[in-house]
């Protein structure tokens, strides 16, 4: 499978993935959500929210799909932003050993 990317003048484009905690912390920011409010929602402390902001806790495929209820954001999207965010982290530590 070729996951490459290249631009106009066929130079290789290297895109990195994210932990989908930024793209949250966006989302409820964009949305003027309080963070407090937002994770009694979601069932979770506000400091384990402020963890998954940061990237020290990841998004279970229980969070996705309270993320989906409440936000309207698909537990599939969540889902795959976290699945890429891990490969990339893994390939990285395989590159390392």
């Amino acid at each position: 499978m070729n996951n490459q990317i290249f631009n106009h003048k066929g130079a290789e484009i290297v895109a990195e993935a994210f932990h989908p905690g930024i793209f949250l912390l966006e989302e409820i920011e964009e949305r003027d959500l309080l963070k407090k409010l937002l994770a009694k929602e979601l069932d979770l402390l506000p400091n384990n929210l402020s963890q998954i902001f940061t990237g020290k806790r990841n998004i279970s495929v229980n969070l996705a799909l309270k993320l989906e209820k409440v936000l309207g954001i698909s537990a599939e999207y969540w889902i795959g932003l976290q699945t890429a965010y891990d490969l990339q982290e893994a390939r990285k530590a395989e590159l390392a050993y």
